[in-house]
């Protein structure tokens, strides 16, 4: 129950942050969460590094104005 409440407390500040940016008839907190999901992050030789990050996902970040770190 605890997790399920951190899940929907996540789930509306990224809502609030869709709000805020007037993206909200473009992409769904859903939508979003599907696009960032496409982030990972590898690790060679000790060193973790991001990989490529899809183009639409890009632009998402960029209209949030969230950094991937």
């Amino acid at each position: 129950m605890f997790i399920n409440f951190i899940a929907l407390v996540f789930y509306y500040r990224l809502y609030k942050i869709l709000a805020d940016n007037s993206l909200l008839k473009r992409y769904t907190p859903n939508d979003a969460l599907i696009h960032l999901s496409r982030i990972y992050k590898l690790k060679i030789q000790n060193e973790w590094i991001t990989s490529e990050i899809p183009k639409k996902t890009r632009d998402i970040l960029e209209k949030l104005n969230m950094p991937i770190t």
